[in-house]
């Protein structure tokens, strides 16, 4: 079995933040085989990260609101959804998110997180985006919003971190799953059955940058290229090369635009 060889290859990576690493120090312009996607997180922030995201050519990105928008005591909806659709229609971004819900937080008023991310779900069937899911602690109210809302089912479950049990109901919603280097953790047995589970069409691999670096970077600012380290277990965990992991991450990500 092949393993990724650290700026050798360029592996896909479906989720990262150019702006918090570039506010973490990290050098972008050391990153030369940059593939992936970009991801928002506030409403403007694309004004900003614009300019990061044109050093790489070919670079995707989305836009969003994530729950963190609505503070301690919560905010405006329609405010932020409006402003995150002027974003979409000044910029075309290739999905909307990261959105979602986090109980580990618990940000804005009840209610708030759910209403916002239904509301972008809305907007993404307004203008035919796929969307990219937050949820931290929070898989039964996810779902039962993913449930309700009648959208075409396109989309990436971000950093996945529950049981198979909850991967199969979100496959059954017709959405990807994502994991991060949290799967190389040790005691992470539950993710890694996860890792070997999952249809080979519905499986994506993201460094969440600058967060979650994997083992053996554990404990460091994250970079893309240490996804490196999760191609490699994950490869190794379902039997299979890397650069052939690759081509189903790019493939399945592509099949979700």
């Amino acid at each position: 079995m092949r393993p990724a060889k650290m700026g050798a290859m360029a592996l896909f990576d479906t989720h990262f933040h150019l702006e918090s690493m570039l506010a973490k120090g990290i050098d972008l312009d050391g990153l030369p085989h940059l593939e992936g996607m970009d991801i928002g997180c506030e409403p403007g922030d694309i004004e900003r990260r614009q300019p990061l995201i044109s050093r790489f050519p070919g670079l995707h990105f989305s836009i969003a609101a994530g729950p963190w928008c609505l503070g301690a005591e919560g905010a405006d909806i329609d405010a932020l959804v409006e402003a995150v659709r002027r974003d979409c229609l000044a910029h075309n971004p290739h999905f909307i998110g990261e959105i979602g819900i986090d109980d580990y937080w618990k940000y804005g008023q009840k209610g708030q997180m759910g209403e916002l991310m239904l509301r972008q779900l809305s907007l993404c069937d307004e203008l035919d985006k796929p969307v990219v899911i937050h949820v931290r602690q929070a898989d039964e109210e996810t779902l039962s919003i993913l449930r309700a809302h009648a959208n075409r089912r396109r989309g990436i479950i971000h950093c996945f971190s529950s049981t198979w049990q909850e991967a199969v109901r979100y496959l059954d919603l017709g959405y990807h799953i994502s994991l991060s280097g949290t799967v190389t953790y040790k005691a992470n047995e539950a993710l890694r059955e996860v890792a070997r589970k999952l249809p080979e069409d519905r499986i994506l691999l993201e460094t969440d940058s600058p967060y979650l670096s994997p083992v053996p970077m554990r404990g460091k600012t994250n970079t893309p290229v240490n996804i490196a380290h999760t191609y490699s277990l994950v490869a190794s965990l379902r039997g299979l090369d890397v650069a052939r992991l690759d081509s189903l991450v790019r493939r399945n990500y592509l099949s979700i635009l």
